[in-house]
């Protein structure tokens, strides 16, 4: 799954660009993600005018024959160097035939989400789907184990009125990732706030 899902998400829309370093708090920037990651602070803030990151619209699938596992997410990365220190957010959502726009954008709705699996076939959990790159460049992916006591809820969803996407949503969150090598990190007291949906 990990490399399937890394695989997928060269499809991933780069919808902003930014080259400067900025420290704040995540109020005086539009896109960010801050969490407690195996008891230490990571925050990434974004701007579409001159961060060091950069957020976009991420939206990879995977389709065999009439099944198609269906992603619409953002992600925060380093605009630096984006093979670390990257944050994607996904929902993930199953369809037995291709989905139009509308149902596209139906995927996402304010509330608590279960976390998802992408089985590329009427198997497939849906729900929230996170992965993760750390500061040395090893991916982590939710959908590689159980989250049993884990969280996912979306707080805020509106249209964005710069049209670098349809919507941003704000989701709160804790879970555990995996890197399908035994290994796994906990994610607690996770926030982002990111793009949604190619306009």
């Amino acid at each position: 799954m990990k490399k399937m899902l890394a695989a997928l998400l060269i499809f991933s829309f780069a919808l902003s660009s930014c080259k400067k370093n900025k420290s704040a708090d995540n109020e005086d920037f539009p896109y960010y993600f801050s969490a407690t990651i195996n008891g230490a602070e990571v925050k990434y803030v974004a701007d579409d005018l001159n961060s060091q990151y950069e957020c976009g619209v991420s939206s990879p699938y995977f389709a065999l024959g009439d099944d198609y596992d269906i992603y619409e997410g953002t992600f925060i990365q380093d605009g630096n160097d984006n093979t670390k220190k990257n944050i994607y957010v996904h929902f993930l959502k199953y369809f037995d035939h291709e989905p139009d726009f509308d149902e596209r954008v139906a995927m996402v709705s304010k509330g608590n989400y279960t976390y998802g699996e992408s089985q590329g076939s009427s198997s497939t959990i849906n729900g929230a789907s996170i992965m993760y790159t750390d500061a040395i460049g090893k991916e982590w992916f939710s959908e590689g184990g159980s989250q049993a006591g884990s969280s996912f809820t979306v707080t805020e969803l509106e249209t964005n009125s710069s049209g670098t996407s349809l919507k941003l949503f704000k989701a709160t969150f804790s879970c555990k990732l995996y890197d399908g090598a035994g290994g796994s990190i906990q994610v607690n007291n996770a926030v982002i706030r990111g793009k949604l949906l190619i306009p």
